[in-house]
């Protein structure tokens, strides 16, 4: 019986068709650097859920959450230093990169504003922490995690994804943070090692960031120079709306974690944030597939704007499929990957990861209208407005639910609301635009690049 069906179905003809097209789409840079992009995201953050895994089973509930509490309040400082260039600049870049010396000016104006606003980021951080007493009782956690704000200044990424180069990159970036990770695991043995454990990963994020800038002059062509200030104020001036707009998106999940440290004790900081990092890593599974195709897009948009469309329709549920069943999982293995990751003492973190389970799936498909048409059409300042009033929304609903039911589950209940709201003013954004005239886009004059 068996054998009849395989010869019905012709399984050699269709493997044997299969081969080409596969090999065809390897070929394709996009599909490539999504490959390697994928290598960045496991390194980034795959070892780290298995050195929380490890550190939750070394450090109390309280050491766990002082360290969630700590990463979330540098986190403020490290997107003043990003300041929405991983967008802006890698989108200059694409349309550009047959422009070496156009991409030599956006590389140095890029790294000199974003030397210059770290710099004033560590300042405003060490001023805060020293006059906030909850803050400086635990100090030296703070200039620990600073480094992974300069590691990030030291990785180019932006470059990188602008030229479609992730390859040269990813290697050196998953080497550097496994050993970040085994690392962790030899060095961390007791409670009052937690100092050390967020020394490592800043270590790592160092590391990793130099290698990759010290590389680019060989990958990229570029080359180190002074530049004068109004071309570094330009640079931030086109990069202000997309900055307020990222800010407002990071920063509510960061300023979530930071407020539930002030009315929760530590370890109840520790079951949201082993929860939540589980659900980021499924998020940024998304990120490599929106890093490659994003140039690619932004440039197919310049040249034809109806074929960018037709992309996107074409892809849009096949790009999310596999992350609603990575919700699936999570939300019904939720107490078992929880056990094995965390152990018993981590309960309370089972109904928070099942509130936010279809995180990834909605982000995924959210990013399709949101990243993929509004950002590679043009469109900053429409999808800057969504992004704000999802913040104002955050605080709105925290307003209503914080003081309505368990706090750590009241966040959870928020995010999820978040993705969905940001998904559907999205997408009702694009139906519009793109039903304006019966399926062509529009694309605003300020989207056509120039010469």
């Amino acid at each position: 019986m068996l054998p009849e069906l395989l010869g019905e179905f012709n399984l050699s003809g269709l493997l044997s068709n299969l081969g080409p097209k596969l090999r065809r789409a390897l070929k394709h840079v996009a599909v490539r650097n999504a490959l390697f992009l994928y290598g960045v995201q496991i390194s980034g953050y795959v070892f780290p859920i298995v050195t929380l895994a490890y550190l939750s089973r070394v450090l109390s509930p309280e050491k766990i959450g002082l360290i969630g509490f700590s990463t979330s309040f540098v986190l403020y400082f490290n997107t003043i230093t990003e300041y929405g260039f991983n967008l802006t600049a890698t989108r200059r870049i694409a349309i550009a990169k047959e422009d070496p010396e156009k991409i030599n000016h956006i590389f140095n104006a890029v790294m000199i504003a974003k030397a210059i606003l770290m710099v004033g980021g560590f300042v405003a951080m060490i001023v805060v922490v020293m006059a906030t007493p909850r803050l400086r009782a635990n100090w030296p956690l703070f200039p620990l995690g600073f480094l992974t704000v300069i590691g990030g200044w030291l990785f180019p990424m932006w470059l990188y994804q602008g030229m479609e180069r992730m390859g040269q990159v990813a290697a050196r970036d998953f080497i550097s943070k496994l050993l970040a990770t085994v690392f962790a695991l030899l060095l961390v043995r007791h409670e009052s090692d937690y100092l050390l454990a967020v020394g490592i990963q800043g270590g790592a994020a160092l590391v990793a960031g130099a290698i990759s800038l010290a590389m680019a002059p060989r990958v990229c062509g570029v080359r180190f120079r002074l530049l004068p200030w109004r071309e570094v104020a330009e640079a931030l001036r086109e990069g202000w709306p997309v900055f307020v707009s990222m800010a407002a998106l990071t920063l509510t999940g960061s300023t979530n974690i930071v407020i539930l440290g002030f009315v929760t004790p530590a370890s109840e900081v520790a079951y949201y944030v082993n929860a939540s990092r589980l659900v980021m890593a499924a998020r940024m599974l998304v990120s490599p597939i929106v890093s490659a195709l994003y140039p690619h897009i932004s440039h197919m948009a310049s040249k034809s704007a109806n074929d960018a469309v037709s992309f996107l329709r074409k892809y849009a549920f096949v790009l999310a499929s596999p992350f609603l069943v990575i919700s699936l999982v999570m939300f019904i293995a939720a107490p078992l990957i929880v056990h094995l990751l965390f152990g018993h003492r981590y309960e309370a973190s089972i109904p928070v990861l099942r509130i936010m389970a279809f995180s990834p799936f909605l982000l995924a498909l959210s990013q399709t209208y949101s990243t993929y048409y509004m950002l590679a059409f043009g469109y900053q300042k429409e999808w800057s407005r969504v992004v704000l009033l999802s913040a104002v929304l955050n605080y709105v609903l925290m307003a209503c639910l914080l003081w309505a039911m368990r706090p750590i589950h009241a966040m959870a209940t928020i995010g999820t609301i978040l993705d969905v709201f940001s998904f559907v003013a999205c997408y009702y954004f694009y139906r519009r635009n793109t039903s304006k005239t019966h399926g062509a886009a529009q694309v605003p004059a300020s989207s056509v690049p120039t010469s």
